[in-house]
């Protein structure tokens, strides 16, 4: 399956290191051999709308910690957001993404 970021995801994106950068969007390209089911993704509610919440996390504590949210329209994998774990979960600001 194709995956789309989204301009704001690739934002989100360039605020993060680069190796980190590379190793979000190497997990990234996982989600597209099993974006439903994957070992590390499920559905969550924001706003009343189900997306999926993609969990990539390398390490302990002051290892990798990110989440991507997406969903699936036309066959495609479309990321709408990326952050670190530490940022929480603001909704509001997701909710306007989706």
């Amino acid at each position: 399956m194709d995956i789309d970021i989204s301009k704001a995801a690739l934002k989100d994106l360039e605020k993060f290191d680069e190796d980190h950068q590379d190793w979000i969007f190497n997990k990234i390209e996982e989600l597209a051999n099993n974006p439903t089911n994957h070992e590390s993704s499920g559905l969550v509610l924001i706003s009343g709308a189900q997306v999926f919440k993609y969990v990539m996390k390398k390490g302990s504590k002051g290892g990798k910690d990110y989440r991507a949210i997406y969903n699936i329209e036309n066959s495609k994998i479309k990321i709408k957001a990326i952050f670190h774990r530490d940022q929480g979960y603001d909704k509001q600001k997701l909710s306007e993404r989706i």
